[in-house]
């Protein structure tokens, strides 16, 4: 039987094997190296991923966000709900029981008795009040405000009555029939029991509120 002879030398043998290891090396390194660069980077990814998120909370739908902050009051519970509204935008109905003649820039709405009257004063949007609006039901959409009346204020009112033209923007406008018929006597008896109403109450003022309207519409 014939032997063949291998002619090939330790060193090239040698070659041979170094260069397969070699490449099986860089192969496993080249699969490696993403893995490693992917665990080193996702910490990194989610701080930034964070700082975003806090940086940038979302965007925000304001018509809304306005919408979810009004509060929708009423006639009857108008009283009880209006240190909570301060200057906050609000909605009330009621039907128009009185509207001032001086102007046409104040008008009361009741809902059942008139013995509770909410007063509605107009906003910049709103040049006056229409005559044609008593006896309305009105859906007013505005912002609530507070006067508040002290010593100060009682003393003004006082002295504009002495006035031969009376500024009728002053004083406390209660919506009654014929309050707008009172004459210096009644005014200054007015005064008086507000004077002694504060001093009963406590505090340094008394809080009449209303709502100055952006809007309204008429209901049927």
């Amino acid at each position: 039987m014939r032997r063949y002879k291998w002619n090939v030398k330790r060193s090239e043998l040698m070659a041979c094997f170094c260069f397969e290891n070699n490449r099986k090396n860089a192969t496993f390194a080249e699969e490696t190296k993403p893995n490693l660069m992917t665990k080193r980077l996702f910490p990194l990814l989610i701080v930034i991923l964070f700082a975003i998120v806090a940086c940038n909370p979302g965007s925000k739908d304001t018509g809304s966000e306005d919408k979810n902050d009004t509060t929708f009051l009423t006639v009857l519970t108008f009283q009880q709900q209006a240190d909570s509204c301060i200057d906050k935008p609000v909605i009330i109905e009621g039907t128009v029981f009185h509207l001032c003649k001086h102007g046409g820039k104040r008008l009361f709405l009741v809902d059942g008795t008139d013995s509770i009257r909410i007063e509605v004063t107009t906003g910049p949007n709103i040049t006056k009040f229409d005559d044609a609006l008593v006896g309305s039901r009105l859906r007013v959409v505005g912002t609530l405000k507070e006067e508040r009346i002290d010593a100060k204020y009682l003393n003004e009112w006082e002295a504009e009555l002495t006035k031969p033209e009376e500024d009728h923007s002053v004083g406390i406008h209660t919506g009654a029939l014929g309050h707008e018929d009172q004459g210096v006597k009644e005014k200054l008896e007015q005064i008086a029991e507000l004077r002694e109403d504060i001093k009963n109450s406590g505090k340094d003022h008394l809080s009449f509120f209303s709502i100055e309207a952006d809007s309204f519409i008429e209901l049927k």
